[in-house]
């Protein structure tokens, strides 16, 4: 009995995560168990950003980021010495321009709450969030997403996102609001450090069109980071 245990124990923790999930609340669980001991709490980049317009590239830029989970990012436009870019805390957004802070306002970021945090925030929490961003966690359906079979969360109608069947990743989202839609798709992965991270993101407009695609390079996952990069007080100074 002594040596079926521990086999035992790791049929449960594989079946846990590959068995089918009653709904979006047991789906978080699943990609939170899948991922918790593997994945980054801090995350540097910079990223090329192509904008499009009727499949043409119409403008590029370079972004320089920095993420601290859970829901901390700060985002520096092209020469990152300008004082311009955004900064996310506290479920709000601060931007800013030539040094000076433009705007404050609430803005819960559910691309950092569905494609980073929920990988290592505690399941109960990423759900309380999700529901503040109107995703129906009730509502599970099976479905394709960019090829791959993905659990569907929500109302494909309105907001859903989709989660990849075996690898428990975070692919893609849809919110549609009225008359504007918006959706984003994780349409990359790659290995870096021993850590999956999201190195393509692709924006659609209302209408479908490809309207942005950032892609990612100098990525150091578990990068050193200062407390202060994330005051919204210092972010000319913040460096990283």
């Amino acid at each position: 009995m002594k040596n079926i245990l521990p086999v035992l124990i790791l049929f449960c923790l594989i079946t846990s995560c590959s068995q089918r999930p009653r709904d979006g609340y047991e789906l978080i669980e699943q990609m939170y168990e899948a991922h918790k001991s593997n994945w980054y709490e801090t995350l540097c980049f910079s990223q090329e950003v192509l904008h499009y317009r009727n499949d043409t590239v119409t403008a590029t830029e370079i972004w320089h980021e920095a993420y601290k989970s859970p829901g901390n990012l700060i985002i520096k436009f092209n020469d990152p010495d300008n004082g311009t870019g955004i900064l996310f805390i506290n479920d709000s957004i601060f931007s800013y321009r030539d040094g000076a802070l433009e705007s404050v306002r609430y803005y819960l970021h559910d691309l950092v709450v569905l494609g980073l945090d929920i990988n290592t925030v505690l399941p109960e929490t990423t759900a309380e969030r999700a529901l503040k961003c109107n995703y129906d966690l009730n509502r599970l359906a099976e479905g394709q997403c960019m090829g791959r079979d993905a659990w569907i969360v929500g109302d494909t109608l309105s907001n859903c996102f989709w989660v990849d069947k075996s690898s428990h990743l975070f692919l893609k989202m849809r919110r549609r609001s009225g008359e504007n839609s918006r959706e984003v798709e994780f349409a990359r992965y790659d290995t870096v450090n021993g850590y999956p991270v999201a190195t393509e993101i692709r924006f659609y407009d209302n209408e479908g069109a490809l309207s942005m695609i950032e892609k990612y390079f100098n990525i150091t996952p578990d990068c050193e980071l200062s407390p202060a990069i994330f005051s919204p007080s210092e972010f000319n100074n913040a460096k990283w």
